[in-house]
């Protein structure tokens, strides 16, 4: 049995106090927090609310306004208290962040989390992230989203940036932070105009998706992916598995911010280190860093 944690005491200059019914009233996404019975408790020197999680693998901490994720689930491994699989959702970020420490807008109503992984396996190198891509795509599409991966960690649902993936590892503790646009998306024009690719949410037509639900759906799959079919790869298995999630495979792409800035060429898959491979008129090169966008 695991449990549901919400945070109810302020960590100083990173999250502030909340409670399940004040999270519950912040957007119709959080709502379903108020259908769940929820008890006062003490997590280490934390005052908590807590309520079970039956039939899940992993607990999960819950956190109001927070400068990031990633700085919650750092807190909270300084204590001891995250455990591999064990995850934070937070309200919202006053700091998010995504590749090349570029800001990542956090309103109410997505999903923003961070993720302890193991470190171990694939995860322990610099595949890492792509097994991150791979399980998070997958877990999508098994939600029956049109999920792809963009090199190097982002996720796009038909052709439309839904979410991203930062991988941090500090101490010898490896964390996701994992941003998922469910209501709502950045504006286009708080997007890089040059090349950025649309942004997108998953709820379509005014819906609404609960978020603690959804995100306990996504992680129940990735942890039993991973346990299940991952740690079994060899890399040239990762790398075909990964291949088939992957966006634009075969087109023409332009690429950015790489020893091969500002050309272009046709994107052929994953090298056997997690870069790119693109080939060109003078042959195949592979990439490291930098991120591509389909030829304008």
């Amino acid at each position: 049995m695991h449990t549901c944690f919400v945070l109810h005491d302020q960590l100083p200059d990173i999250t502030l106090k909340t409670t399940p019914e004040e999270l519950a009233t912040a957007h119709a996404g959080w709502s379903t927090l108020a259908d769940k019975e929820w008890s006062e408790s003490c997590l280490d020197d934390l005052a908590v609310f807590r309520s079970e999680l039956p039939h899940f693998s992993s607990d999960i901490h819950i956190c109001g306004e927070c400068s990031s994720t990633l700085d919650v689930a750092r807190a909270l491994t300084e204590r001891n208290l995250l455990c591999e699989w064990d995850s934070i959702l937070g309200l919202r970020q006053k700091s998010g962040r995504g590749q090349l420490r570029r800001a990542w807008n956090s309103p109410e109503g997505n999903i923003y989390a961070a993720l302890r992984l193991p470190m171990t396996g694939f995860f322990a190198n610099e595949l890492g992230a792509l097994v991150m891509g791979f399980l998070l795509a997958d877990a999508l599409q098994q939600l029956g989203y049109n999920a792809r991966i963009k090199w190097p960690n982002d996720i796009l649902v038909d052709s439309k940036k839904i979410g991203g993936i930062l991988l941090e590892e500090r101490g010898g503790v490896l964390t996701a932070g994992i941003g998922i646009n469910l209501h709502s998306h950045p504006p286009q024009e708080d997007l890089r105009t040059e090349w950025a690719v649309p942004a997108g949410c998953l709820c379509k037509n005014e819906q609404t998706l609960p978020i603690l639900q959804v995100w306990q759906t996504l992680v129940d799959h990735m942890h039993f992916c991973y346990n299940a079919q991952v740690v079994q790869y060899t890399t040239e298995k990762l790398i075909s598995s990964v291949e088939k999630q992957l966006a634009w495979l075969g087109r023409e792409v332009w690429i950015h911010g790489s020893d091969l800035v500002n050309r272009s060429g046709k994107l052929m898959g994953i090298s056997q280190d997690g870069g790119l491979r693109i080939r060109q008129q003078d042959g195949e090169k592979v990439i490291h860093s930098g991120s591509i966008s389909l030829r304008p």
